[in-house]
């Protein structure tokens, strides 16, 4: 599996819930500090997500090193995100992944650092009080004027995109939420923060399965995004 090319970013997305074999497939490609990490799960379902979502990394990092996916070496980063470790990564690509209910999404490209989130679609009664608490006031205001019944879905549009800046950023949760603004609702969507735009960043609505939002982001110009969908063997 060739590495994206420059300027491009290749996205997956995959059901965390496959066939039992399959799960049991992801699973033998686990590291010990992996497995470790798996049995301090206290509910199955979340063990279950954790083993599949670790497991395809592996598989696609596997394809793009051409190695086998038990052998993908992690080094970890602040808030402990995992990157390749250096001796497996001549190439200098970079990868994100989120989930949100049974679907993952990760986010592959070369030389730059990206970011991507992903969000299952719920109801979101306080969304207005959540946006005067996350959103800057220029992303509230947009909000404020979307109709009722889109609330929801133009909160998780806003909110996803947020995310994938922060996560690009590498500095979690901590990032001032409400000191920059994704222009997501403009052509092309842009960043600003504090209050001017920064040309180099990309800002993509991306194209997930239905009930859900996902958006990326990257640290300088996107010309290509390539969605597509990992298939399990069992």
């Amino acid at each position: 599996m060739q590495s994206p090319p420059p300027s491009t970013v290749h996205i997956w997305y995959t059901r965390l819930d496959p066939s039992a074999p399959a799960i049991a497939q992801m699973e033998a490609a686990l590291a010990p500090d992996e497995w470790a990490r798996l049995r301090r799960f206290h509910f199955a379902r979340d063990a279950r997500r954790y083993a599949v979502r670790r497991g395809v990394l592996r598989h696609l990092l596997g394809g793009y090193l051409s190695v086998t996916p038990a052998d993908v070496a992690f080094a970890y980063g602040p808030q402990q995100k995992p990157v390749l470790a250096e001796s497996q990564n001549q190439t200098g690509l970079h990868f994100n992944l989120s989930d949100s209910g049974e679907v993952a999404v990760y986010a592959f490209a070369i030389g730059q650092e990206i970011g991507v989130d992903v969000e299952e679609h719920r109801n979101f009664p306080d969304a207005h009080q959540l946006a005067q608490r996350f959103f800057s006031p220029v992303e509230a205001e947009w909000l404020g004027n979307q109709p009722a019944e889109q609330t929801p879905t133009a909160f998780l549009r806003c909110w996803t995109c947020k995310e994938a800046v922060v996560k690009a950023l590498g500095s979690g949760l901590m990032a001032p939420l409400q000191e920059f603004t994704v222009a997501h609702w403009q052509t092309p969507p842009h960043l600003l923060w504090p209050a001017a735009s920064i040309p180099d960043w990309s800002i993509h609505l991306l194209n997930p399965p239905p009930n859900y939002s996902a958006a990326l982001a990257a640290t300088s110009p996107i010309t290509a995004i390539q969605e597509r969908h990992f298939h399990f063997d069992r």
